[in-house]
């Protein structure tokens, strides 16, 4: 493992939201553009990164790893939303931010930031690992985390909502998975393409948040220093506790840590915007998270070592 590799991949990112601040600070983009660049990525680009990366699943692979992925992924989602309100509870977070941290709690960076890093760390095959964990991030994730996110909380989730883009993209890819059913190579050329900027997009999307806060006020958020203690370091090491007892494939339980270990998804200034929820508050969060993931990843893979 190169540390060098993956405090570059942190501060490239970095560099990306740099732009998108920059840029609404000078007025080439207005904050409006955020909200809709928002949407922009829920509805095209995600879910195409989505479907094109069954393509990356390598043809032979083993099948009690890639269930024993699926199972801890599952288990993980199941889990998280009771050990993520407990989290709140300590925080002593307000009631009417409460989703909002149960939120970032539960679903960390997994596609944006963590497959480039899980491949710095690991190498391009785990990259597949990953994406399985990332399915099963995507159908909670527009599930429970929308009723989370959106003050409707279980109302919001009618069939218009419920099939959103996300949604659909997320059944299509564990059908193909399933079924090993393969689209058309320009068709998924396509896709990848278009998927691949998810990521820039996304850290862009943050910089036009940030550019409406003042630079002070991200710092004194006082909440997210021990937050970032509790959801980047004693929560993947407490994982790691257990879960050594459960997958003896060292690789296989090095990606679900890191895993683990990523900062806040992007996702929530996403949601934040799309539902009106506390949009400073979850690029706050997003940011000093990816911040902090800088010193926290590199920490929590050497002690994995």
């Amino acid at each position: 493992m190169d540390i060098n590799v993956v405090i570059n991949q942190m501060l490239e990112l970095f560099m990306i939201l740099t732009l998108g601040y920059l840029a609404t600070k000078k007025k080439v983009v207005s904050p409006k553009f955020g909200t809709q660049l928002s949407n922009f990525i829920l509805s095209i680009t995600l879910p195409g990164m989505m479907l094109a990366s069954v393509a990356s699943i390598p043809e032979q692979t083993d099948h009690k790893e890639v269930l024993m992925m699926f199972a801890i992924a599952i288990l993980f989602y199941l889990v998280m939303p009771f050990i993520a309100y407990l989290i709140a509870r300590i925080l002593l977070v307000k009631r009417e931010d409460r989703h909002l941290y149960m939120y970032m709690t539960i679903w960390s960076n997994v596609g944006f930031m963590g497959f480039p890093v899980i491949a710095s760390i690991f190498g391009e095959g785990a990259i597949f690992y990953a994406t399985i964990f990332n399915l099963i991030f995507n159908v909670s994730n527009f599930t429970l985390g929308i009723m989370l996110m959106s003050k409707d909380g279980i109302k919001a989730l009618d069939r218009k909502k419920f099939l959103s883009p996300g949604m659909i993209a997320s059944i299509a890819a564990v059908t193909m998975f399933a079924f090993k059913l393969k689209l058309p190579e320009l068709v998924n050329d396509t896709l990848k393409t278009v998927g691949s900027t998810t990521s820039a997009l996304a850290m862009i999307v943050i910089g036009i948040a940030l550019a409406g806060i003042p630079i002070k006020s991200v710092f004194t958020e006082i909440r997210l220093y021990p937050y970032v203690i509790i959801k980047q370091i004693l929560l993947p090491l407490s994982a790691w506790l257990v879960l050594r007892n459960v997958i003896t494939n060292p690789y296989l339980l090095g990606i679900v840590i890191v895993i683990i270990a990523m900062p806040v998804a992007t996702s929530a200034v996403l949601f934040a915007n799309r539902y009106e929820n506390n949009v400073a508050l979850a690029t706050k969060a997003v940011f000093i998270t990816t911040l902090a993931s800088v010193v926290t990843i590199p920490i929590i893979s050497y002690l994995l070592m």
